[in-house]
């Protein structure tokens, strides 16, 4: 049985069981307490919402060495468990450090020459999918239904599978795929693969993702695929790919962007920076958000529009990520000597043509930049989605400002009003 043929039999007593590499929690020590702080981010904002109306479990690693005991959330009202992956030092190196950031992350992102790989890695990988699927396996009632979070565990639906094959499973992939003319740089390609189909239901952001998935299906494990129904036959299963396109809670931003708070402190910005057009980059720090390429493109505007000194800020604020990567260590290390550079070249006289954030702000003082700024510059070399586009959208209750957005986002296959470069 299917998983979306599922969906509303016994709906009541299903439950959902999330898997992701992340909890939506983490744990913060002050003094002698620890005390639970919700992790930001789309993505788990979304699935923690879900879980706390409609109950269920949250398999996931912790985010450090030490596994806490399983947590029952939230805790005034518990609604639903999440149980800790137990990961060591060496699992956390050559699983995360390793195999999904060095490897499979510019691997889905179409960026092969940053790709390393190694059989060390590439093991530890397969044991940690181990361990969640157990996890999975032991917790799992008759009825439940697993949903699987991206890249990092793209092994654990066929590993569950083969110990539970009652079970509806699902993976959603919150990343690009990649063509299959690029996978075929994986050397455990066929693993991988075979992996995502152990799952009923395959979830991309994008049809053009599902597409590239379909072709590696038929390419290089030569299965039976029919591109119209998103049906690949594996194992005398029928396996399902369709797009998904994750969105945000939409009222959320546009209540907020309403709110005093949020008014006063949108007007506040702008008033410290006179009547400046404000141009407003926001991305986590990462090489695939195109952050470098984009400051590069505003010094050439600059020097070729002398006319529009002191009438432009760009405001770029950049989430710190992955700090422990050698790339990342040296992608902050190039930031910070380009803005160097441009505040240096273009800023004598007092104008202050960029503003630098490093840092990873709440939710009313984000949206208060997305009310206080004209335009939106996104633009990532590739990205799965893109939610701050959205975001930006939602929080503009005035029907002003512009979105200039990279072609190679999924969320221009949405957003096509948007300025599309």
């Amino acid at each position: 049985m299917h998983l979306h043929n599922n969906a509303q039999a016994g709906a009541r007593s299903r439950r959902l069981i999330v898997m992701s590499n992340r909890a939506p929690i983490r744990m913060v020590r002050e003094a002698r307490e620890e005390r639970l702080e919700p992790t930001l981010g789309g993505v788990g904002t979304t699935l923690l919402w879900l879980l706390e109306r409609n109950g269920g479990l949250w398999i996931a690693w912790s985010g450090g060495q030490r596994t806490p005991a399983p947590k029952l959330l939230p805790s005034g009202d518990p609604r639903f468990k999440i149980v800790f992956a137990p990961l060591g030092e060496q699992d956390i190196s050559d699983y995360y450090h390793g195999m999904c950031n060095r490897g499979l992350w510019p691997l889905m992102h179409f960026m092969t020459p940053k790709c390393h790989f190694s059989t060390q890695q590439w093991s530890r990988y397969v044991r940690v999918n181990q361990v969640f699927a157990r996890i999975a396996c032991s917790e799992a009632a008759a009825g439940d239904l697993l949903w699987v979070q991206d890249f990092h565990l793209a092994l654990a639906p066929q590993m569950v599978r083969q110990q539970r094959r009652e079970l509806p499973i699902g993976i959603f992939w919150h990343v690009p795929f990649p063509p299959e003319q690029l996978m075929r740089i994986l050397p455990w390609r066929e693993e991988f693969l075979y992996g995502m189909l152990g799952a009923d239901l395959i979830g991309f952001h994008t049809k053009s993702y599902t597409t590239h998935f379909l072709n590696c299906c038929h390419r290089i494990l030569h299965l039976d695929v029919c591109h119209e129904r998103g049906e690949v036959r594996v194992d005398g299963r029928r396996v399902h790919a369709a797009p998904f396109p994750l969105g945000i809670p939409a009222d959320f931003f546009s209540n907020l962007a309403a709110s005093p708070r949020v008014v006063g402190r949108a007007r506040r910005i702008r008033r410290s920076l006179g009547r400046q057009i404000i141009v407003l980059g926001v991305d986590r720090l990462d090489y695939t958000k195109g952050i470098l390429e984009r400051l590069l493109g505003f010094e050439r505007f600059l020097e070729q529009n002398p006319s529009w000194h002191r009438r432009v800020t760009l405001i770029l604020i950049a989430v710190p990520s992955r700090t422990k990567v050698s790339d990342y260590a040296n992608l902050k290390r190039e930031l910070d000597e380009l803005v160097g550079h441009l505040v240096g070249r273009f800023s004598p006289g007092g104008w202050l043509p960029l503003r630098y954030l490093y840092t990873q702000l709440g939710a009313e003082e984000l949206v208060a930049y997305y009310r206080a700024a004209d335009v939106a510059l996104l633009t990532p070399l590739r990205d799965g989605m893109n939610l701050v586009a959205k975001e930006f959208v939602a929080s503009r209750i005035d029907d002003n400002g512009v979105l200039i957005l990279s072609e190679f986002a999924g969320a221009a296959e949405e957003l096509t009003e948007a300025l599309l470069v």
